[in-house]
């Protein structure tokens, strides 16, 4: 039953809780009282309530009584004290209305406040996981991407641990040296390295690598089952776990093999086969070259035709192949002979075009032309045959805003060689002045 002090404590809404049960039960007196005054019970009923009617009414009080104390009891179990635990959790722990305690009367008011305390608290937790989501989304977002480069990519990507040890390896390097991953996996990168090719940059690499953490060069990887050598250039990179001091290193590499096909097929078609000098098609493009940057420079430059003496005669009375052998070591004379901006092409046969540029001095053309013609006369041995040979030059100066082309001006120089010729050889003849 509800005790007393159980209801002191809770006055102020125990007394608006009673008042409103004993106007119920007033009125349910009152209702039963008119029933009586306007008949609605039977004779004998009526004549029962009237001999026993102090007794009824004792007795209808007191069971409206014992109801009245019962469901306040009930209330008071079922709501109050529920509300009000939650009123004292509520001023200890939110500090609702500027740390004021909330009243009992205002109870109900208490719980709409922890109601929308709670769903603020829901909707801050939802908000939280929502964006613990995004953020893991996009986590799994980077890690995909970041998968999807490593294993698409066209480089070579490698993780080694400190000892040399593959950890990490994308397909590309599998493909490139013709096993599966899991062959690789585990095992030394210098396995899979060209030996002589390491062995020429072992040096460079560890001082690379201990001095500035990093490295760039070419080596060559090898084909684990047709043994070709597979040119990469490489860029090695030392990562050091400052925590755990742990060092482990990534290698990007490009595959330089259809990059060295091209520069292979470009040079072949700019260079002669047996001489390996500029050919005619790399030659007409140095002139063209010349004549433009004529234009703004105004310099002059010097076009040498240059034509070997009695090779002929070689050809004929030791054969081709020493013919051949005498041209290769031409070449390299005529290289020799010249500085690095200078261009000796070979034009066909034993002919050849030096370009001297730039052609500051008279003098110094006239150096170079006798530079050539002393180093050509020097006796070439082969299989032990002592053979003469000379050459006769041909000079023309290409002087700016003539409007010349290139056959003009090799129309020119051939002129002047013929006059060389003309001349008695091995001499040299200028076709036009400086």
């Amino acid at each position: 039953m509800l005790t007393f002090k159980r209801f002191s404590s809770n006055y102020s809404i125990y007394i608006k809780i009673a008042l409103q049960l004993l106007l119920f039960l007033a009125s349910i007196y009152i209702i039963f009282q008119a029933l009586i005054k306007i008949g609605f019970f039977d004779k004998d009923t009526l004549n029962v309530i009237h001999n026993h009617h102090v007794k009824l009414n004792i007795l209808l009080i007191c069971t409206l009584f014992f109801v009245f104390f019962y469901i306040l009891n009930r209330i008071n179990k079922w709501f109050i004290k529920p509300l009000h635990q939650l009123k004292n959790t509520t001023n200890n722990q939110y500090s609702i209305y500027s740390n004021e305690n909330i009243h009992e009367s205002d109870i109900f008011k208490c719980y709409q406040v922890m109601i929308r305390n709670a769903t603020e608290k829901d909707t801050n937790i939802d908000l939280e996981i929502s964006t613990l989501t995004k953020e893991k989304q996009t986590d799994i977002h980077q890690q995909q991407l970041t998968s999807s480069i490593f294993n698409n990519s066209q480089d070579v990507i490698i993780f080694l641990d400190s000892n040399g040890i593959i950890t990490r390896v994308n397909p590309i390097f599998c493909r490139l040296i013709g096993l599966n991953y899991e062959n690789i996996i585990h095992q030394p990168l210098i396995n899979f390295i060209h030996t002589p090719a390491y062995e020429k940059i072992k040096a460079s690499l560890s001082h690379g690598l201990n001095n500035s953490h990093q490295w760039q060069g070419e080596f060559n990887i090898q084909h684990m089952v047709s043994k070709k050598n597979i040119p990469l250039y490489v860029k090695v990179n030392k990562l050091i776990d400052i925590k755990n001091n742990h060092i482990q290193y990534s290698i990007i590499a490009t595959d330089l093999t259809t990059i060295k096909e091209i520069d292979r097929l470009v040079y072949i078609n700019h260079h002669d086969p047996l001489t390996e000098l500029p050919n005619r098609i790399a030659l007409t493009n140095r002139l063209n070259d010349e004549l433009k940057n004529q234009l703004t420079t105004h310099h002059i430059f010097a076009v040498l035709f240059i034509d070997l003496d009695s090779f002929k005669i070689i050809n004929d009375n030791y054969g081709h192949q020493i013919g051949d052998k005498v041209l290769k070591i031409t070449a390299n004379k005529l290289r020799n002979a010249v500085k690095k901006s200078d261009m000796v092409a070979r034009l066909s046969g034993d002919e050849f075009i030096a370009i001297i540029n730039p052609a500051t001095k008279h003098t110094d053309v006239i150096k170079t032309c006798k530079r050539i013609l002393k180093i050509l006369q020097q006796p070439i041995i082969i299989n032990q045959h002592h053979l003469a040979i000379n050459a006769s030059i041909g000079c023309y100066y290409v002087h700016p805003n003539m409007q010349q082309t290139i056959d003009d001006i090799l129309f020119q120089a051939d002129i002047a060689m013929y006059q060389a010729k003309m001349a008695g050889k091995g001499c040299l003849v200028e076709c036009n002045s400086f």
